[in-house]
């Protein structure tokens, strides 16, 4: 996926067109980046993109490969306006977590983690690109996709359109942890 600069530094207002909402896999994220030439150098010149970056709890045998998603395998290691890195796992029944969990050794997404999603996204309301990815793209991120749509339309009237979500299967506790927040928005 190639992210145009003059697409993304365009006013909502002029062009009227949508908040694009891209759910992807780490893969798909990595090889987005390199193509795009985003790095920590030069990803806080573009206040038009907003990145949030799901991985996993656990280190990935090899953490460069390209399909590696664990905590040391984000793509951007500083802090930016732009990008929130969290780590949390694919864990859609929480009940039963801890009996597959040895040693507790599984992060359940949580009411903080949801918190520092709904703050992100009121730093970066304005962003007319988002990219949500998680390991396959499919699962975590399509959750925090799927709510963000509804989050930039009730809480601050953008329209936004899930760009490529077609293969998403939200997880659904994720999806319910943020709905909390959806129906506390007003």
């Amino acid at each position: 996926m190639e992210i145009v600069g003059d697409r993304m530094s365009s006013s909502r207002n002029n062009y009227n067109s949508m908040t694009e909402i891209h759910t992807l896999s780490a893969a798909d994220f990595k090889h987005t980046m390199q193509k795009n030439d985003l790095y920590d150098s030069n990803i806080d010149m573009r206040p038009d993109l907003a990145i949030i970056s799901i991985g996993n709890s656990f280190e990935d045998d090899l953490a460069d490969d390209i399909f590696a998603n664990g905590p040391s395998s984000h793509w951007f290691k500083r802090s930016h306006k732009n990008v929130l890195n969290l780590d949390f796992d694919d864990i859609a029944a929480p009940g039963e977590w801890r009996s597959l969990s040895k040693c507790d050794q599984y992060i359940l997404f949580d009411d903080d983690m949801a918190r520092q999603i709904a703050e992100f996204v009121e730093e970066n309301k304005n962003a007319s690109v988002w990219l949500v990815h998680c390991s396959a793209g499919v699962s975590r991120s399509g959750a925090v996709s799927k709510w963000l749509k509804d989050w930039l339309q009730v809480r601050y009237g953008v329209e936004a359109n899930n760009v490529d979500g077609r293969y998403a299967s939200p997880n659904p506790y994720v999806l319910m942890v943020l709905g909390r927040l959806l129906a506390h928005a007003f």
